[in-house]
């Protein structure tokens, strides 16, 4: 079984209760996400909301950033120049544990991109 590695833009559109957000979660045994994507909800969310929010985020696993992953990511990067950090790294956490990576960041990933799954825009 194909791991899925979920992005922050999937993530954001599920607390806003986006209905093919919530979908997409539901038909996932294994969500995980990676630490980057934590961070970057958690930086955004507001004071009130702070706490529900992390432990929605708690039912995911949460993948930490690793030598390899850093690697990859600067691969990524310096491929692709206009890819930003964060979303380099999201893709190479995924990339490093063999999952698919759910997204609606078509800028950044299109869709025709191997480990990509773009479920709507």
């Amino acid at each position: 079984m194909t791991d899925t590695c979920f992005d922050t833009g999937i993530i954001v559109d599920t607390l806003s209760g986006h209905q093919q957000a919530m979908a997409e979660l539901r038909q996932v045994k294994r969500p995980w996400i990676s630490r980057i994507t934590w961070l970057e909800v958690m930086a955004e969310v507001p004071d009130a909301a702070r706490e529900e929010t992390e432990r929605f985020l708690g039912h995911f696993a949460i993948r930490e950033l690793s030598p390899e992953i850093a690697r990859r990511a600067a691969s990524l990067k310096a491929e692709r120049p206009a890819l930003g950090l964060a979303a380099a790294l999201v893709f190479a956490s995924a990339q490093e544990h063999g999952a698919i990576l759910v997204t609606r960041n078509v800028a950044d990933f299109p869709a025709h991109i191997p480990g990509i799954r773009v479920p709507y825009t």
